[in-house]
C-alpha cells in the first residue's frame, strides 16, 4: 500500500469538510487526515463534529486565515516531513467514492506525472456536467473548466482535488502562497514547465469525483451572479499577480478584461464591481516572491 496523507482546507464549511474526510478516512492508502481550519481565527461557535473519525483525522486551527495555498501547505509539509509518499489536497465540498484514491494513485504511478487529479462532476443547474479538461484563457487570464484545444488555452490540472507526489513539492517547492484563492493550480503548472518539467500533470478522465463548485467561498454557487465578493477580488488579484510574474506582456490585457467585468457589473452588483477593481488594484501593488521550500 502507499502512504497518502490528505489535506482539507476549511474556511466556515465544517459540515462540509467532515464529510470530505469521511470520503476518504477509511481508505486503505491514507495515513493521515488534516483538517486546516482557515476560519478558527475569527472564534465562531461551529466544530468539527468527528465522531469516528477522531482517530483518523486531525484539525488545525492557524492564528490567521492563511488562504488556500497557506493552509494547504500546512498539511503538506506535515506529509513531507512524516515521510509520507504522496499529498491528496481535497477541497471540503468533493467527496470520492471508495476506491477513488487508489485509482488516483495507480493513475499517478503509470503516468509518471508530478500530480494527478480525477474528473469533475458538478450538477450546478439538476443536470450532471463531468468535467475533464481545465485550462486557463492567457487571452483574458481566467480559468475555464472545459478548457478548448488550442494555444490560447494552457491546460492544467483541477486544484478542487489532486494526488501529487511529496517529492514534487520537495524539489520545485509549495503551493504559491502569494495566491491567496485561486490560480495555484496554473501557476504550479507554469513553474514546473519553465523549469523543464514535460510531464507535470494527468487529469484521469475515467476517475470522477463529485464536486459542489465554489461551497466554501460561493455557497450560493457561481451562476447567477452568486459569487461572493470575496472571490471576485481574489480572483482579480491571483490573475494580476500571476500575470505579473509570468505573462508581464499579456497581464495588460487582462487587467483590461477584469476592468471592463467591474464596469459590467456596476449596475447590478456594485459590491462585486468594487471588490473586482480592488483585486485588481492590490495584484498591482503586490511583490513577487518565490514559492517556499522546506
Amino acid at each position: 500500500m502507499s502512504s497518502v496523507a490528505v489535506v482539507i482546507v476549511s474556511y466556515r464549511s465544517e459540515v462540509a469538510a467532515v464529510a470530505a474526510a469521511r470520503s476518504v478516512a477509511f481508505e486503505p492508502d491514507v495515513v493521515s487526515v488534516t483538517i486546516v481550519d482557515n476560519s478558527a481565527s475569527e472564534q465562531r461557535h461551529e466544530v468539527f463534529v468527528l465522531d469516528d473519525l477522531s482517530k483518523h483525522v486531525v484539525v488545525v486551527r492557524p492564528e490567521r486565515n492563511l488562504g488556500y495555498a497557506g493552509g494547504n501547505n500546512v498539511g503538506i509539509r506535515e506529509a513531507i516531513t512524516s515521510g509520507h509518499e504522496y499529498v491528496l489536497v481535497l477541497n471540503p465540498d468533493v467527496d470520492l467514492a471508495p476506491g477513488t484514491v487508489r485509482s488516483l494513485v495507480d493513475e499517478l504511478v503509470a503516468s509518471s506525472a508530478h500530480v494527478v487529479s480525477p474528473a469533475l462532476a458538478e450538477t450546478p443547474s439538476g443536470q450532471e456536467t463531468v468535467l475533464r479538461r481545465p485550462g486557463f484563457d492567457l487571452l483574458v487570464g481566467r480559468g475555464v473548466l472545459e478548457a478548448p484545444l488550442g494555444r490560447r488555452f494552457t491546460p492544467t490540472f483541477f486544484g478542487a482535488a489532486f494526488l501529487a507526489k511529496a517529492r514534487s513539492f520537495e524539489q520545485f517547492g509549495l503551493l504559491d502562497e502569494q495566491l491567496f484563492l485561486y490560480c495555484e493550480e496554473i501557476e504550479f503548472v507554469e513553474r514546473l514547465g519553465r523549469q523543464g518539467e514535460r510531464n507535470v500533470f494527468r487529469v484521469a478522465e475515467d476517475v470522477i469525483v463529485r464536486h459542489g463548485r465554489g461551497g466554501t467561498v460561493s455557497p450560493g454557487g457561481y451562476d447567477g451572479g452568486a459569487r461572493s465578493t470575496i472571490a471576485y477580488e481574489e480572483a482579480s488579484r491571483s490573475v494580476v499577480v500571476f500575470g505579473k510574474k509570468y505573462h508581464p506582456i499579456r497581464v495588460g490585457l487582462w487587467i483590461v478584461a477584469r476592468l471592463t467585468m467591474a464596469a459590467g457589473l456596476i449596475t447590478r452588483n456594485p459590491q462585486a464591481a468594487r471588490a473586482v477593481a480592488r483585486g485588481v488594484r492590490r495584484g498591482l501593488g503586490s511583490r513577487s516572491t518565490r514559492p517556499d521550500r522546506l
